[in-house]
């Protein structure tokens, strides 16, 4: 269906019914593509100055790393216990009202984080009340904001067609992107002031967002409820049937690329031997894998939607040699040839998986990318752990890079080539 079509009708292969989607701002593509690559945006951008600030509001409130580290944690865990609830919220009550909550979500909680530390910088609040303070705010951030991303990529999936959505979704994946690079620019400008500014930066952007989308007039249309309600649990558990090479493949992908970037740090203080230098030299890899991720949108992005099982292969084989280079290269070359492969590699698989799949997902895209936010957010922490279990040198680190890149090699020329190939190939053209 056209891009710029009212609305997008699905049918209900299972109990053949026919359910209206979203209902975008009106006929204007443009607009609707602006206010979900902005979303996604401030959601990148949110993630990356909260966690550059931490130094900063370490030292300004007393507040010990280990309780800032477990309050990150928890908006982090509740993302994946939340997440798959907003997706199947928004299949039901549509895309539009989850989105709002999320923006809310993120407005209010970075709210609330720049009145604690200010609260601690003022004498107005002790640390117990602000780490309270805290702590509410992560939760609010869990439970409202994981809706957004799964939401805005469902929206995308409303109101594209097969022959253009694994572009669409991939200026998604660009943009949470860019907002990830810039992120460290608004602690860089705002710092000076005090750590609670750029954190209210962020509350400030979230608000226009919230006024924006308001103002807009935004409404949305609830889909038909027999097709979106009944057999709900049974429907969802065929979608997982359907798609579990996909949603494996997910997790694999995003294990290894959480275990590499936790592993960048440990491994260039090996290179540099200084914890100043390795935090400044981090900072910029981080921003050059974003920065690759962008570029291979740029690239790759028309490619991928005509070759999707292809895309799947090559990002595979990227990923597997990234993952090489990072994990046996013992100069800062390696290092960063290694990591920006990877994430020009993810940038690839992630549209190509999520388009796949959404051919399966039917009136389900909501329950889908929900799906999909959760399983990505278990395998960052998962690789995570990974990372922080190792040494920060040693063949355990080779030959967990290598089991994980191979368990992706796997199921995208085995099960997915077999499963999806040809048979979306055919529904593709």
């Amino acid at each position: 269906m056209p891009e710029n079509a009212l609305y997008h009708v699905s049918t209900d292969t299972h109990s053949g019914q026919r359910s209206f989607g979203q209902r975008s701002f009106g006929q204007n593509p443009a607009r609707n593509n602006f206010c979900r690559l902005i979303a996604v945006f401030l959601l990148g951008t949110g993630q990356t100055t909260l966690l550059i600030s931490l130094p900063a509001i370490l030292e300004e409130t007393g507040i010990g790393y280990g309780v800032l580290s477990t309050m990150v944690a928890l908006g982090t865990g509740l993302f994946i216990v939340s997440a798959p609830i907003w997706g199947r919220i928004s299949d039901r009550y549509g895309r539009i009202p989850v989105i709002i909550s999320g923006t809310v979500g993120i407005a209010l909680s970075f709210l609330m984080l720049t009145l604690s530390i200010q609260g601690v910088v003022s004498d107005v609040l002790n640390q117990q009340q602000a780490i309270f303070l805290m702590f509410s705010a992560r939760i609010v951030y869990g439970l409202l904001a994981s809706g957004l991303y799964p939401a805005v990529q469902a929206w995308v999936i409303d109101d594209s067609s097969p022959s253009n959505r694994a572009r669409m979704l991939s200026r998604i994946t660009a943009s949470i992107n860019v907002g990830r690079l810039s992120g460290p620019l608004v602690p860089a400008i705002f710092i000076s002031w005090g750590s609670a500014f750029p954190i209210g930066v962020v509350s400030l952007l979230a608000m226009v967002l919230f006024i924006l989308l308001v103002i807009l007039s935004v409404v949305s249309v609830r889909h038909d409820k027999m097709s979106a309600a009944s057999n709900g649990n049974v429907r969802l558990l065929g979608l997982m049937t359907e798609t579990w090479p996909l949603l494996l493949l997910a997790c694999s992908v995003t294990t290894l690329f959480g275990f590499l970037q936790y592993l960048a740090g440990p491994r260039l203080h090996l290179i540099v031997h200084d914890g100043v230098t390795t935090t400044r030299l981090l900072s910029i890899l981080m921003m050059l894998a974003a920065l690759s991720t962008i570029i291979a949108h740029l690239v790759a992005a028309r490619w991928v939607q005509r070759n999707l099982v292809m895309a799947l292969k090559c990002g595979s084989v990227l990923l597997l040699i990234g993952s090489m280079f990072m994990v046996t290269g013992e100069r800062l070359f390696w290092l960063a040839s290694g990591l920006t492969i990877s994430a020009a590699s993810v940038a690839l698989l992630t549209p190509a998986y999520t388009a796949l799949a959404s051919a399966q997902a039917s009136s389900q895209q909501g329950a889908l990318t929900g799906m999909l936010t959760m399983i990505h957010t278990i395998g960052y922490t998962l690789g995570a752990l990974l990372a922080g279990t190792m040494n920060s040198n040693g063949w355990q680190q080779e030959l967990v890079g290598v089991l994980v890149a191979s368990v992706s090699l796997m199921i995208t020329f085995l099960w997915v080539d077999h499963k999806h190939g040809k048979s979306l190939c055919l529904r593709f053209k």
